[in-house]
């Protein structure tokens, strides 16, 4: 099952409101930089010129802009449109503790809404990504001050070589996307401006609509607010992040929306040979980097035993692929065996 928005009819449009966040955008144009091909942005990233020495560091810390990704790259504080500077001494004014237990969220088995670090869990998914960053994960959890440092730094780096000037160029359209959207929901409704974001979110009934994503959860909207997050690297995904106490960050492509093939029409037409439709949230978790099958248990909240499971049985089908990394063994979605069987359900599964 897909995420539920719900309670929308009791969501005040003035409990809404919108951002042109520099570092959001940035966290998601690092993903990009990360995996390109699965947001067909390969010449895009090719074209970006960094030092030897960023694109170094860059790789060191690629895990915190991944699917999951740290707490400061899915939410703001802020309204409009805030200025680099003022973003980043923000992150400067709160404590290395604070900011490197949101770095290894990617890591540490909890959900975005969890504000508790499970230090062993962290340690375990570090080691299946090698020693450097077993290491580097290491020292933010024992001694988290130079890292973070470390990690700030690199961002500062990221705004004066290159992404300072892809700001400036978008950020006003971005920010002109963000008030559209926001007046949309004064004017139609907030569920005839969710559904207007992206092919991925399609109705359920008059209170709720359902957005296609791993996560299998009812989120109710009737009491919270929700800040919208237009962006031009986030697609093809549409990103949800759910913190407790903060209002539901909804990061959606800034470009036209996309028109997505329902859900159901696709596992009625393509996923009958898989048998189980519930291996298509397990081909979402292994799109965008490989993962153990324990990773993605913890990580969604899935059952261990059936996503071991599934995993053998998309193996067997060849539309995953299997890779020991010493001890674990890391599962990927084969993009080209999937894209034969139709560009929607790729698609979908990107999402």
């Amino acid at each position: 099952m897909p995420t539920v928005l719900a309670g929308l009819s009791k969501l005040d449009p003035e409990r809404i409101r919108h951002v042109a966040s520099p570092l959001i955008e940035l966290g998601c144009a690092l993903h990009v930089l990360a995996e390109p091909r699965h947001h067909d942005r390969t010449a895009w990233a090719e074209g970006v010129q960094l030092s030897k020495s960023l694109r170094k560091e860059l790789a060191a810390w690629t895990w915190t802009v991944r699917a999951v990704r740290a707490r400061f790259f899915a939410t703001s504080a802020a309204t409009g449109l805030p200025t680099w500077q003022e973003e980043l001494d923000s992150l400067r004014a709160r404590t290395p503790e604070d900011l490197a237990a949101e770095l290894v969220r990617p890591l540490r088995g909890r959900p975005l809404s969890s504000r508790t670090t499970d230090s062993d869990a962290v340690r375990r998914w570090a080691r299946s990504r090698g020693r450097e960053v077993e290491a580097l994960v290491e020292s933010l959890l024992t001694d988290p001050a130079e890292p973070v440092a470390r990690f700030l730094a690199l961002l500062d780096s990221c705004w004066h070589e290159w992404f300072g000037e892809l700001w400036t160029a978008s950020c006003d359209q971005l920010a002109a996307r963000g008030r559209q959207d926001r007046d949309l929901a004064v004017r139609d409704g907030v569920a005839a401006m969710l559904r207007s974001l992206d092919g991925a979110v399609h109705p359920r009934d008059a209170d709720s609509v359902v957005v296609q994503k791993v996560q299998n959860k009812r989120i109710d909207l009737a009491t919270r607010s929700m800040l919208l997050v237009p962006s031009n690297f986030i697609a093809p995904h549409v990103f949800l992040g759910e913190v407790p106490g903060e209002p539901l960050t909804v990061i959606y492509p800034a470009a036209a929306k996309r028109t997505g093939v329902p859900a159901a029409q696709v596992v009625r037409s393509r996923l009958e040979a898989l048998a189980v439709p519930d291996r298509l949230q397990i081909c979402r978790a292994v799109a965008s980097e490989p993962r153990t099958a324990g990773e993605i248990a913890a990580l969604w909240g899935l059952n261990s035993t059936q996503v071991t499971r599934h995993l053998r049985a998309l193996t067997r089908a060849g539309l995953v692929t299997a890779e020991r990394q010493g001890r674990f063994v890391a599962y990927r979605l084969d993009e080209q065996v999937m894209r034969a069987l139709g560009t929607d359900l790729l698609d979908l599964v990107m999402r």
